[in-house]
Formats: structure tokens, C-alpha cells, sequence
């Protein structure tokens, strides 16, 4: 990857201004990428699915068709170095053909959503720091901002330009665009420590286009719901849309939302959950504290407490976390809820 930047800086000299200043994250999340868009072609859907999703993403970097012919041209002089003697031309005709299925792909991508926004422009109106670490904030963006609840944004804010974070948003559309996030101050997260730390009322950040795939079903099932820390975000959302849901439907769902956290302090929107429990008898908030025995309520890691309360019949389930906690709560509830019924963003 070293190589690749350097070659392409080189080749290219204006396509540095695209990318972050230091580049050693840069370097590792294209690694990635470029290992999981090889391990896709064995699936066609996968991967246009994925080739898609990075046009799409690679808007808000402005990046155009230039800057992708030199990307892949550069790529692929990468490995014709790193091969050596391999380099034949057979291995020269295979990653010309894949380069530009990627090129293509991506293209596609970008071209359908060509109509939107690369990015929005949103107000910060509200920032309360709940807990050591965690702040709610509320953004209100300039121009309708589409998304589903459960989805998560990316976000740049101005100290960083041109580093984006994934952010789930805790609320539903709305009105008005108003957007709610829950941010957890990361240890050297250059973004999340920005908004939880260094963000006040008219601060103003960029938005990306929306991802992410766990959206509420449109089942009658019961929900069961599982957030560990600031997981609760899309939780919440997706909470808050079933029972918006539900007001039209002849019984309304039972939702159960364990929310797990180590300390009491923790539980940083406890408040605002019992107040909407409150307000809607189908719903049942259970907190699970980790790492205060003496607490009135739940004791022990989410999974175990989870576990405990199985098994669950004729239930979706929604988990978000930390991605440990993902695992291994998706791994009990996988004893008496069927696979399609588990719904969670990739772990990684």
C-alpha cells in the first residue's frame, strides 16, 4: 500500500488533495476493501453490491472519473512490481479485466445516485455530554436528508477534513431534518473526540449518504432488542419506528430492549428510554450492568443475560455493539431464533 500511494501521488500529484493528511489508517481500510472486492468475485451479487456501495461512498471525496482511471492504472502497476517475475501475460489480462469490472462497478454506483447530494450540510442544535465519553447531539440539516432508522451516517466534521466516521443515528425521520446521534469519545478517534469534546450549538459537520441494511422488517413479530453502550443509537430508531408502526396494527408487537453497559452511569439515556417505555405499554426496557454486582436490575454481560431469559419464539431480533458482544449474543439467540430473524451490521 505504501507503494500504491506513493505511484499514484506521483502519477497523479492532484489526487493527493483527496485523501487525509496522514495516511496510515487510509492505507489499512484500502488494504481492506481491496481484499474483500477479490474475495467477492466469486459472487457476482456481492460484488456489485459492494463495487455500488464504494461508488456511492467515493462521492462525497469528490472523486471523479480521472482520479478512478488513475487509482486502477496505478493498482495495477502495483502488482505487475510486486510480482516480479509472476507478471505474465495471462496475470496481466485477468487484473485488466477485474480492474475494470471495478471501475465499471463502481461507476454504476455513483452514476445511480448521481441526482442527490455527494454530501449534506448539517447544524449541530443540540450537544449534551450524558456520561464520561458520550455526548447526544442533534443535528439539523440545510436540505431532507434520507435515511431509514437503523442506519448509520458518515460524518466530517471541520478540525479533520477529508476523514470521515460511520455514525448511527438514534432517531427516526423526522420533520424538520432533525437528526439524533449518540457518539462514544474513542481513544485517539479524531472525529468522535471532536463531537463529543469539541462541538458546541452552530457548529456546523458534512454528511454522507446513509448505509447500512439493518432496517425494520415489515414481520409481526415480537422485537427483541440488544445495544451495548452507544449501540443503543439505531436501536432506538428502530424501537421508535415499530411503535410509530404499530399504532395502525391490530396488536401491537412486544419489543423488549435489554440495554447493557458496565457502570450505571453507563446507561447514559436511561431517562429518555423509561420515558418512552412510559408511554408505550408493548415496550419493556431491561438494563444489564456488567461491572456493578450490588445494582438492582440485570448483572453480567449482555449474552449471558440474554441467555438467561430464552428461549424466544416468534421474535426478530436487532443487536448492536461492540462487536465481541455482537458475536456472541447473535451466537445464544441462534438457539431458538432462526438466522433470517437476526438482523445486525457486519462485525468485522
Amino acid at each position: 500500500m505504501e507503494y500504491f500511494y506513493a505511484r499514484l501521488f506521483t502519477v497523479s500529484p492532484d489526487v493527493r488533495a483527496l485523501f487525509p493528511t496522514s495516511m496510515t489508517a487510509q492505507r489499512e481500510r484500502m488494504f481492506a476493501a481491496l481484499r474483500r472486492l477479490v474475495g467477492s468475485l466469486g459472487s457476482e451479487p456481492e460484488c456489485a453490491d459492494l463495487l455500488a456501495r464504494l461508488g456511492r461512498e467515493h462521492r462525497r471525496f469528490g472523486v471523479l472519473d480521472k482520479h478512478t482511471e488513475a487509482f486502477f492504472t496505478a493498482l495495477r502497476d502495483t502488482v505487475e512490481q510486486h510480482l516480479g517475475d509472476g507478471w505474465t501475460a495471462e496475470t496481466s489480462s485477468a487484473w485488466r479485466g477485474a480492474l475494470d469490472h471495478f471501475a465499471a462497478g463502481m461507476r454504476a454506483g455513483a452514476a445511480a445516485v448521481r441526482d442527490s447530494p455527494a454530501w449534506w450540510i448539517a447544524e449541530v442544535v443540540s450537544h449534551e455530554l450524558r456520561s464520561p465519553g458520550v455526548a447526544v447531539l442533534r443535528l439539523r440539516t440545510e436540505q431532507p436528508f434520507p435515511y431509514q432508522a437503523g442506519q448509520y451516517v458518515p460524518i466530517q466534521v471541520t478540525r479533520w477534513p477529508r476523514i470521515w466516521r460511520p455514525f448511527s443515528v438514534a432517531s427516526t425521520p423526522r420533520p424538520g431534518g432533525l437528526l439524533e446521534l449518540h457518539v462514544r469519545a474513542v481513544p485517539g478517534g479524531l472525529v468522535s473526540n471532536t463531537l463529543v469534546h469539541h462541538s458546541s450549538v452552530g457548529d456546523c459537520v458534512l454528511l454522507g449518504a446513509a448505509e447500512g441494511a439493518m432496517t425494520l422488517t415489515s414481520s409481526d413479530r415480537d422485537l427483541l432488542c440488544l445495544a451495548g453502550g452507544t449501540g443503543l443509537a439505531p436501536i432506538k430508531a428502530i424501537i421508535e419506528q415499530a411503535i410509530a408502526t404499530d399504532k395502525a396494527a391490530p396488536r401491537p408487537r412486544q419489543i423488549t430492549l435489554f440495554f447493557g453497559a458496565r457502570q450505571h452511569f453507563d446507561l447514559y439515556d436511561l431517562d429518555d428510554l423509561q420515558l418512552l417505555e412510559a408511554a408505550c405499554p408493548s415496550l419493556r426496557v431491561i438494563p444489564v450492568l456488567s461491572e456493578q454486582p450490588g445494582y438492582a436490575g440485570l448483572t453480567g454481560t449482555l449474552p449471558d443475560a440474554v441467555g438467561a431469559r430464552g428461549p424466544f419464539e416468534n421474535t426478530e431480533a436487532y443487536v448492536c455493539g461492540p462487536p465481541a458482544m455482537v458475536r456472541q449474543t447473535a451466537a445464544v439467540l441462534a438457539d431458538s431464533i432462526p438466522a433470517g430473524h437476526i438482523w445486525h451490521d457486519p462485525v468485522p
